[in-house]
This record gives structure tokens, C-alpha cells and sequence, in this order.
């Protein structure tokens, strides 16, 4: 699990079919991945990175960095799945069914624990600690400078301490 790299290209020398084709197989699993992180269900996280992958395509002539553009797409398009749930589950009863998927003990208890934090600590983390971007990068997907990434990470990882203890 290692950094995304975005793939420069030459837009005048290659079709935004060849491209995107590259696109897609060397950043499409790592997406998903993140993006199952973030939302915490690979079915949506599938959906929200073909849903990237379309915006990407729509845009292919007009940007430089396809690689930075779908990983912000991806976070943006997870923190809207969040929002969403977040509404969702402040109007639903609360129906208290366990989860069918059996994971090792501390998976669960880190899943737990990423539950406490806030979306954006949880995006901050995500971005820090598995695609390894950089604060000026993580601030630009989040639009935050990258005084609040250092401010967020610095509360999730406390909130997270303390969680697993």
C-alpha cells in the first residue's frame, strides 16, 4: 500500500481513450481501496470510483494531472456518500444488526475506532497514512490549508490513541 502515483501525460499525443485506458489500470484498484476506506463499503467504493472515472473522461481535454484529478474526485465523491449516510442515519432507527463479515479482532477494533472520527479526520487519515500524499496535497482535495490536514491528522490520531487502548 503505497503512494498514487499521477501519471503526467502529453494531452496532444495521446486520445483521451488510450489515456484513460492507462488511467484506469494502473490507479483503478488502488482507488477502490481507498475509496473503501473512506466509506467503509467496497460496493459503494466501486460506484464512487467508476462515478470518477466518468468525470475524468468528461474532463480529459481540459486537465493536466488526470492522476490528481481522479484521486480528488474519488475523496470528493466518498465525502458525499458520507454526508449522505450521515443524513440517512440521523432519520432511520437504529436497527442494531451485526455485521455478516467476519474480520480479525483488530481490524474491527481500527474500523471501530475510524467510525469515531469526524469524515474529514477519516479523509485525512486515509490520505496521509495509506496513499501517502503530502499535507499540500490532502489540503487541496479538502480544500483546507495544509496548517488544518496537520491539525486534523494531529486530533484523529489522538482520538484514535485513545480509542484502541
Amino acid at each position: 500500500m503505497g503512494a498514487f502515483p499521477a501519471p503526467e501525460r502529453n494531452i496532444d499525443s495521446e486520445g483521451p481513450d488510450a489515456g484513460l485506458g492507462a488511467l484506469f489500470s494502473t490507479e483503478h484498484d488502488g482507488m477502490v481501496r481507498m475509496a473503501t476506506l473512506l466509506v467503509r463499503s467496497p460496493a459503494i467504493a466501486e460506484e464512487v470510483v467508476q462515478d470518477a472515472f466518468i468525470a475524468v473522461r468528461r474532463q480529459w481535454s481540459s486537465i493536466d494531472r488526470p492522476g490528481a484529478y481522479l484521486r480528488t474526485t474519488v475523496v470528493r465523491g466518498c465525502a458525499a456518500v458520507l454526508r449522505r449516510r450521515s443524513l440517512e442515519e440521523r432519520h432511520r432507527p437504529h436497527l442494531g444488526v451485526a455485521d455478516a463479515v467476519e474480520l480479525p479482532t483488530h481490524l474491527v477494533e481500527l474500523g471501530d475506532a475510524m467510525t469515531r472520527l469526524t469524515d474529514r479526520q477519516r479523509v485525512v487519515v486515509v490520505l496521509r497514512y495509506f496513499a501517502d500524499l503530502p499535507d499540500d496535497e490532502i489540503a487541496h482535495i479538502i480544500d483546507a490549508r495544509p496548517s488544518t490536514v496537520r491539525s486534523l491528522a494531529r486530533r484523529a490520531l489522538a482520538t484514535l490513541r485513545k480509542e484502541l487502548e
